[in-house]
């Protein structure tokens, strides 16, 4: 059988599939079901900076707190509340689990996690994924202050913690590559592209808001595997494949683009926990097909910096003249 073991931020995994932070990776016993079902590891779901702040101001605001103390030792409150049920997660994970856990931090400011991190570190996490995601809607701020934003953010982590950051990225940017090397350079041992944000619609009757479909489709690949081929042998860091990617070919193209590993989570939400031992299936027998005895005799083969003709990886409207596109 082919050997589907890798390495990602030096993190040995027995196989590339990543169960993507989630409902998913929520409890103790959701956790151990994902390792039963063949995943290679774990992202725990995320703890959100702003949703603490938002339960916190909920609970100030029911309340009748006319001393500034009493409102500050409420959000102190809420915050370790929410932080000693997260560090709890990471330690029962770590108790049970075989495979790496890798924490996830949700957050929008320097400030938000950098004293946490040295305690998830602790608690035993393996690495620590950040789940970075600020709306550009400032009109004050231009690209320099968001992307600034980001690299304090990691900058902040990495003078906290040993352990192996990743950052989860949405992919607009106005340069992605010169942002990639900057995070790299900062200290981010991976890049996970895409992070596929929570949209909102509009309910036309209660005329209040409500929650766009949040699944992704397996259309969505395709700005995942562009990104990931041009970037794989550039950045130089570690990439993880997500958005898009439902079955065993979506795992396999986003290794020949150069990824390290693949997560998953809109298709095990429809398709089940069986899903993953559909794709890890899938991709043997694919490997067995084509002679490959391990991930690393093809990984990155197909990647911009192996191919025969790297502009048409850049080509963005005329791209149909080359694959036959009528």
């Amino acid at each position: 059988m082919p050997d589907l073991s890798v390495s990602y931020m030096g993190l040995k995994l027995r196989n590339p599939l990543i169960v993507a932070a989630s409902s998913l990776t929520g409890t103790a016993a959701k956790l151990k079901r994902c390792e039963e079902a063949g995943a290679g590891a774990v992202v725990l779901k995320s703890l959100f900076e702003e949703q603490i702040e938002v339960q916190t101001a909920q609970l100030e605001k029911e309340g009748d707190y006319g001393h500034p103390e009493a409102a500050d030792y409420l959000r102190q409150f809420g915050l370790r509340l929410n932080q000693d049920q997260y560090l709890k997660l990471v330690k029962d994970a770590k108790a049970s689990l075989s495979i790496p856990v890798i924490a996830s931090l949700n957050g929008v400011s320097p400030r938000g996690w950098t004293a946490y991190a040295a305690k998830l570190a602790a608690a035993g996490a393996d690495a620590i994924e950040l789940n970075i995601a600020l709306l550009a809607s400032n009109y004050e701020h231009n690209a320099a202050d968001i992307e600034g934003t980001y690299l304090k953010i990691v900058q902040a982590i990495r003078a906290q913690v040993k352990l192996p950051v990743a950052v989860k990225l949405g992919p607009y940017f106005t340069s992605l590559p010169q942002t990639a090397v900057a995070l790299r350079r900062a200290g981010a041992a991976a890049l996970v592209l895409f992070n596929r944000f929570y949209q909102l619609d509009f309910d036309i009757e209660k005329l209040t808001l409500a929650p766009g479909y949040h699944l992704s489709s397996p259309d969505e690949i395709h700005q995942s595997l562009r990104w990931i081929a041009l970037l794989s042998s550039e950045v130089g860091c570690d990439l993880s494949a997500s958005t898009g990617v439902h079955d065993g070919a979506g795992v396999v193209k986003m290794l020949l683009a150069g990824a390290k590993t693949v997560q998953l989570c809109s298709t095990l939400f429809l398709k089940g926990m069986g899903r993953l031992q559909e794709c890890l299936k899938d991709l043997e027998a694919w490997m067995q097909r084509h002679g490959f005895a391990a991930i690393e005799d093809f990984r990155g083969k197909m990647s911009q910096e192996a191919s025969p003709d790297p502009q048409l990886y850049e080509r963005l409207q005329y791209i149909k003249v080359y694959v036959g596109l009528e």
